[in-house]
């Protein structure tokens, strides 16, 4: 399974970049906002699409759909590895199919339901993303969606991928990926938190001793 990182922090992406731990990289909504100029916003965009060296997902503004089309078009322009993420709602729908079929690649969000999954996935999108943090939260199972969906996107033999958006560190992540998740979204200190030796407060074993053999069999020292 493929992870992405949720961060705008260049360094946090070459960070784990370097360590081959992440795959594309999750731009926080409000990335863009800061920016003066929609030509400066693009101009970032474009340079931190390049130094990543792997698809950078971006959330469009709330826009109407009118809006919305040329500037998901603008910023999918931005760089050849550019991601816009639209939600899968009315009337943004018909909206993914066009770009999609125009080139654009696109992410469908805000998807709950295995048959909302179907749906998207059929639009033609690159992307699905499953809110598994959402459903976890409330009750639900986000891995038995991703389960649910993947038969579902198998048998329809869809090239969307299946994505799992913030599942906690630990059993939901694995449910997901053994669900056939094929990436999920990771936030950095998840990431690092992953990366943590079970047995020890650190990510290594330099100042622990590893035990003899045998030496973990005994009760008592000897």
């Amino acid at each position: 399974m493929k992870l992405f990182l949720a961060t705008d922090a260049l360094d946090d992406v070459q960070w784990a970049g370097a360590r081959a731990l992440i795959d594309g990289v999750v731009l926080p909504d409000a990335a863009l906002h800061g920016a003066v100029t929609e030509d400066e916003s693009i101009s970032w965009l474009s340079d931190f699409a390049r130094a990543a060296v792997m698809p950078v997902f971006v959330a469009l503004p709330p826009l109407s759909a009118e809006r919305a089309e040329a500037e998901a078009e603008r910023l999918g322009r931005a760089a050849d590895n550019v991601v816009v993420q639209l939600p899968f709602a009315e009337p943004y729908i018909p909206l993914m199919h066009r770009l999609a079929t125009n080139g654009v690649r696109i992410a469908a969000t805000f998807v709950a339901t295995p048959a909302q999954a179907m749906l998207a996935a059929r639009t033609g999108v690159s992307y699905v993303f499953v809110d598994v943090d959402r459903l976890d939260a409330s009750g639900g199972s986000g891995a038995s969606v991703i389960d649910s969906a993947r038969r579902i996107l198998d048998g329809a033999a869809s090239e969307a991928d299946l994505v799992a958006l913030f599942p906690a560190p630990g059993a939901s992540l694995l449910a997901c990926a053994t669900g056939g998740a094929d990436a999920a979204v990771v936030g950095t200190a998840a990431l690092r938190a992953l990366l943590s030796y079970p047995f020890t407060d650190g990510p290594a074993m330099e100042a622990v001793r590893r035990p003899l053999a045998g030496e973990r069999l005994r009760v008592t020292p000897s």
